[in-house]
């Protein structure tokens, strides 16, 4: 469950992240209720961005990751079968 709510509160952390640097890059009159055209353009496009950016880091995270589990694996197994080809004394 804890590994959960690490997951949750990371998704959390960038989402509001992402909020607050495309808000502050793009919203610029609080003349009236609602926003003006151009700054839906620009959020949408600004939120597209970081999105995407994200997908992209995190399928290289898991490339990443899933290498070193690999040579992990790799790593283990040549240990394991040098200890085992050590000859006992007789």
């Amino acid at each position: 469950m804890a590994a959960e709510e690490q997951i949750f509160r990371e998704f959390l952390e960038t989402y509001n992240r992402i909020v607050e640097e495309c808000f502050n890059r793009c919203v610029y009159t609080f003349n009236y209720r609602y926003l003006l055209e151009d700054e839906i353009d620009c959020t949408s496009r600004c939120t597209s961005r970081f999105v995407n950016y994200n997908q992209r880091m995190a399928m290289n995270f898991a490339q990443i990751q899933a290498k070193k589990m690999i040579d992990m694996q790799e790593q283990a197994e040549a240990e394991q079968q040098a200890t085992t080809d050590v000859p006992k004394p007789s």
